[in-house]
């Protein structure tokens, strides 16, 4: 299963292109930017928290339909391992000269990026800002970084019951689908762990869709925004003293795409839409 995985991951990571936009803009842009990486040095974890700290110059000036770009590059293939586009809590026409603008993003590196690159590899990090319309970017910082990981921090985890293959765009982002009720086993680490869940409800359908998240029998989480990326700590406790435990989802309401409309023929129950059903070791 784990081979299959792989090789499923390196075809969606060797595909992807680089950033298709117009050539970097030349200007500079009147503004600073602080970054802080949790844990400090990207060092045997697989999740990823940073924190921005922007602080605008006088003259800065930037539409409200520009994003922020996060790219970490591979310097050998010049593909990108992760991406972290994003719009950033304050509208940029709000931003104001001399205040800081902070928040903070989690990052989850792929899980079988080290039988790509071994547990230890170089990447380049760029942020900046892009226009997703024109394609025009301008750079703000690029670094290097080393990436170190430790693969035993990451437990097999199975797609038990309730859950459909992953589906793919053209772009290669991935997502599996769950019926009402889903059923993940995981191996049990006895140690304080990380999951993370990132995925969507299909509103059009499902509105006002709640979806439960229990270890064990034990809740742990409520989710009902129809957009998510959640990170929670999972104690020993939790998980009990077996060999393994379960981690079970609970969708309030489901739909079946033919049911709904004409041109569909997928008759599948559908509840929730996951990018990733992760966990690992704190």
């Amino acid at each position: 299963m784990k081979n299959l995985k792989f090789l499923m991951f390196a075809l969606v990571l060797f595909l992807v292109l680089p950033f298709c936009g117009k050539k970097e803009n030349a200007k500079k842009l009147p503004v600073d930017l602080k970054l802080e990486f949790n844990p400090p040095q990207p060092k045997d974890a697989y999740i990823l928290k940073m924190k921005y700290s922007w602080t605008a110059k006088p003259g800065f000036s930037l539409g409200d339909d520009y994003w922020v770009y996060v790219h970490f590059w591979d310097l050998h293939s010049k593909s990108m391992y992760l991406v972290d586009d994003h719009k950033p809590p304050v509208e940029f026409s709000r931003w104001r000269p001399g205040e800081e603008i902070s928040y903070e993003r989690v990052l989850v590196l792929p899980e079988y990026i080290e039988d790509i690159r071994g547990d230890s590899f170089p990447v380049n990090l760029s942020i900046g800002f892009y226009n997703p319309g024109t394609g025009d970017k301008i750079e703000v910082l690029r670094k290097n970084l080393k990436i170190k990981i430790n693969p035993e921090i990451l437990p097999q985890k199975i797609y038990a019951e309730g859950w459909y293959g992953e589906e793919t765009d053209s772009s290669g982002r991935t997502w599996r689908w769950m019926s009402r009720v889903a059923v993940c086993r995981v191996e049990n680490p006895r140690k304080v762990s990380f999951l993370y869940l990132e995925g969507f409800f299909p509103t059009r359908f499902l509105p006002d869709q709640k979806l439960r998240v229990f270890v064990n029998d034990k809740l742990l989480a409520e989710i009902t925004e129809p957009t998510f990326k959640k990170l929670y700590e999972i104690s020993p406790e939790m998980m009990g003293d077996g060999d393994e435990f379960i981690l079970r989802f609970e969708a309030e309401k489901s739909f079946v795409p033919a049911q709904v409309s004409k041109d569909s023929t997928d008759k599948r129950e559908l509840a929730v839409a996951f990018y990733k059903v992760f966990f690992c070791v704190k």
